[in-house]
């Protein structure tokens, strides 16, 4: 049972690893990559360092409590699926329009001053090569437009500002990972209880065979042995005194 037990635990986190499309890949990169962007802009160099984007549940948990944007963006992206777009770089390439269009939001809101902003804007554009090379995705100049206006006239505000949120479309677009998994692992369990109650049937039926023939073996040797054995009164004819 502990070989089966390892099996399947090999089987799932196989699954789980290799199983992940190239856009839950580049969805995990591109929303690393832009809170610790957000972070290093504003000079939390100590946070950005010590984010975990092995997945995004580890990179959710390793972001603070106190980075209400950044928690906010990993929440408004975590389950986007974007089903209605067929092919993966295109879901991609909108993904990551969708984050860099709430960076560019997010940095006026933290500050106004034009050295701030061009200094943001230009982070931003090698923020964007840099995950096109890294994505292997053709250059998108849709990133390179001018920041939006903003009314906030808090100039000091940082990661307290929630970035503005979206229509959620909740039609299809809710991870189905843990479903699928229980499914196959009881599919697994049920195939192997089969197969395994099917094993110890057909041996059991060949032991009690077996058994069966053995015995049937011994009585005819008893049975040989009781046909040759004399009468008293045939021993004594063959063997007189």
């Amino acid at each position: 049972m502990k070989k089966i037990a390892l099996f399947l635990i090999c089987i799932l986190y196989n699954f789980h690893v290799f199983g992940q499309t190239e856009f839950e890949k580049a969805k995990l990169e591109i929303l690393c990559q832009a809170i610790r962007f957000n972070h290093i802009m504003q000079g939390k160099a100590e946070v950005a360092n010590q984010l975990d984007c092995s997945s995004l549940q580890t990179l959710e948990k390793s972001v603070p409590n106190a980075s209400r944007a950044s928690k906010n963006m990993i929440t408004a992206y975590k389950s986007k699926a974007y089903q209605q777009i067929p092919a993966e770089t295109d879901k991609i390439k909108q993904l990551k329009k969708e984050v860099f269009n709430d960076l560019k939001k997010l940095a006026p809101r933290i500050n106004k001053s034009a050295d701030f902003q061009a200094k943001w804007q230009k982070g931003l554009d090698s923020l964007s090569t840099l995950l096109d090379s890294n994505l292997s995705l053709p250059v998108d100049e849709t990133t390179q437009n001018t920041e939006p206006k903003t009314d906030n006239a808090n100039p000091d505000l940082e990661e307290t500002i929630i970035p503005v949120e979206r229509p959620k479309n909740n039609t299809g677009e809710q991870s189905n990972t843990g479903l699928w998994i229980i499914t196959i692992l009881a599919m697994m369990i049920s195939f192997l209880s089969v197969g395994y109650a099917y094993l110890t049937q057909k041996t059991t039926a060949h032991k009690l065979k077996e058994m069966d023939n053995l015995v049937k073996e011994r009585y005819n040797h008893l049975d040989v042995r009781m046909d040759k054995m004399l009468t008293k009164e045939e021993f004594r004819k063959h063997n007189p005194q």
